[in-house]
């Protein structure tokens, strides 16, 4: 890709429908950024965390959990197969290095006038081709997202809710016109939605002239990505062949990328027999999410011999939050204090002592591991987003907001006693009482839960909690269910408790109002597995959403951390500084890594070391 520095231009004869901004100041470059920063790669021959000179060989398999009927994730039904995104590129491509940062892909450039956030065009690169030499348009930008924000799912609707209308100005040319005008209100918040549209793939108008996009399906769709389909093992498998006549192949953004000329997903039906495939060299790479088979089983000859390399993998990255969920609907959950007691009786100390040889550490924070979370006391910038909300809460959860926070802490003997006479009090002033060892309501019912999961290895994590609540005389099951009922049923909130994650960026945006805000709460599909309606809440996301700078964002960000952590609408569990990865060695990767990202689209494949990879499986 010709690489634009950032220029002036006069827009005046571009089309009509520009007249309404001729006298504005736009910009046109081929990076969009949320802070308005150029890029520190902007004028190299390839990105810092590339090997340019990389072969291009082999074939990278990895495996996925459970099963798949569908190649569209972009709707409410199917489940859909991993590694859709190689078949069709999309407006931009986010750096790795940088947040908030991206590169033209199909759009080699962008135009916007910073002065007035209200539109952003994206000028198409008139070299872009689907697979079968049909140019990528204007049209198909249109046709894309007006069919995901009419017939995509609930989670996507609600993402680019604030698209106002889309209009191709010519062949090549699209402009997006956004609900949000006034540019205090408007100007990141429209840029972090940009940001966003420039990240969807881009699919062929004609291609689905004569197909239902919100029906399940197999059928490949006509894409303009790297790969093509070469082989679908229906629900088993599927492998992605390079496609040799890609027309981005010498974008300065995808030197030294895409070096595999396959990659395949492989099915399994839980973890443990995707841990026995990867060491029968079914597939030759893993990130290990289980620290019983970091630290235990990989005691292996294949290890010892150096054919199979375990390492981890820094990066910078704010660790994702994942928990055990209260489903607020319910009335059993709407009490805080109940919530707050539920959350006492998870012993976290004992659990990474007795399972996971003490390689995990608690979350303390929606955004841990970054400058963006929240600690010790708020500072007096936080202070001036507080302020207006305290009103909306109750005294101890300001009590819990404007002090130190943290989670419950055991001594590790298994006992847990002290937080669970902690948290028997609490529920004693709810309203709850004991009958004959059981926790009841006024109205004498049991006080139950069941947590409802897909992944039978959580088993393991969950059963001591379970414990814990039967010692407050609370009926606790776990219901496990096969993936397709699982999603399902957490569509339509159909659980007391789950297992769910919220991935974090350094930069947090419209996924916050999909994690957490009131809108968000009953649509079906929602990412607000939580059920929160929260007026405070609500306040501090469009306080998010009209921050003018970084540290403004920091500082917001901060007070919606302590509000959700004194809100207890989860239990915290645990994460991972860095990536542990698990790989049979014929893979390759640049010195420098991404800061965001493992980047495996960057890494290749040693063909000499593949064939002693491979004598070696085929001796085992």
């Amino acid at each position: 890709m010709k690489l634009m520095s950032q220029r002036i231009v006069l827009l005046t004869v571009l089309h009509p429908l520009a007249l309404s901004f001729a006298f504005a100041k736009p910009i046109t470059t081929n990076i969009l950024s949320l802070n308005d920063r150029a890029s520190s790669s902007s004028q190299q021959n390839h990105l810092p965390y590339s090997n340019p000179n990389a072969p291009k060989s082999g074939e990278f398999s990895t495996f996925e959990i459970g099963t798949f009927d569908s190649l569209n994730a972009l709707i409410n039904t199917g489940t859909p197969v991993n590694g859709t995104a190689y078949l069709s590129n999309s407006l931009l491509s986010a750096s790795l290095n940088e947040p908030s940062v991206s590169y033209g892909l199909l759009a080699d450039s962008i135009t916007r006038d910073p002065q007035d956030p209200s539109w952003i065009i994206f000028h198409i690169n008139p070299k872009a081709y689907f697979s079968n030499h049909q140019p990528v348009t204007a049209d198909d930008v249109v046709f894309t997202f007006n069919t995901i924000l009419s017939k995509g799912s609930t989670g996507l609707r609600l993402y680019y809710a604030n698209i106002q209308k889309i209009t191709a100005l010519d062949k090549f040319t699209v402009r997006f016109d956004f609900k949000e005008k006034k540019p205090l209100n408007a100007a990141k918040s429209n840029v972090k939605l940009a940001l966003s549209i420039g990240q969807m793939s881009i699919f062929s108008r004609q291609d689905w002239q004569n197909r239902q996009f919100d029906q399940v399906s197999l059928r490949a769709p006509l894409g303009n990505g790297p790969y093509l389909i070469e082989k679908i093992d229906s629900g088993r498998s599927i492998t992605y062949k390079r496609n040799p006549d890609y027309w981005g192949r010498d974008l300065m953004i995808n030197q030294g990328k895409y070096n595999f000329d396959r990659i395949k997903y492989v099915y399994y039906r839980d973890p443990e027999a995707a841990y026995q495939g990867f060491k029968l060299g079914q597939y030759t790479f893993k990130q290990e999410q289980s620290a019983q088979n970091w630290v235990k089983n990989y005691n292996i000859p294949a290890v010892n011999k150096g054919f199979i390399i375990k390492q981890t993998i820094a990066n910078k990255n704010p660790i994702t939050m994942s928990g055990l969920v209260f489903n607020s609907r319910k009335d059993k959950f709407k009490n805080r204090d109940v919530r707050k007691a539920l959350t006492q009786a998870f012993d976290f100390e004992w659990l990474n002592k007795a399972l996971f040889n003490n390689t995990y550490t608690r979350l303390q924070s929606y955004f841990f591991n970054s400058e963006l979370e929240a600690k010790g006391t708020p500072s007096a910038e936080e202070l001036k987003y507080l302020t207006p909300i305290l009103p909306l809460l109750s005294q101890p959860e300001k009590d819990e907001i404007l002090n130190p926070w943290s989670a419950p802490t055991s001594a590790g003997d298994g006992f847990n006693r002290k937080n669970l006479l902690t948290a028997r009090q609490l529920l004693l002033d709810a309203g709850y009482c004991y009958k004959d060892g059981l926790l009841v309501d006024r109205h004498g019912k049991p006080y139950s839960i069941e947590i409802l999961i897909s992944d039978a290895s959580l088993q393991r994590t969950i059963l001591p909690y379970v414990r814990n609540l039967k010692r407050l005389g609370i009926h606790a099951t776990i219901r496990l269910v096969d993936t397709p009922q699982y999603i399902e049923r957490v569509r339509r909130f159909d659980y007391d408790m789950i297992v769910d994650s919220y991935p974090q960026t350094l930069s947090p945006s419209h996924e916050q109002i999909g994690y957490w805000k009131s809108s968000s709460a009953d649509r079906l599909g929602s990412l607000n597995t939580a059920g929160i309606k929260n007026p405070a809440i609500d306040q501090i996301l469009t306080e998010l959403g009209n921050a003018q700078n970084r540290q403004a964002v920091i500082n917001i960000t901060r007070v919606l951390d302590r509000v959700l952590r004194a809100e207890y609408y989860m239990v915290p569990l645990y994460g991972l500084v860095g990536n542990r990865v698990v790989y049979w060695n014929q893979y390759r990767f640049p010195k420098s890594t991404p800061n965001y990202d493992l980047g495996l689209d960057y890494w290749w494949i040693d063909p000499a070391a593949e064939q002693n990879v491979k004598r070696y499986i085929g001796r085992q």
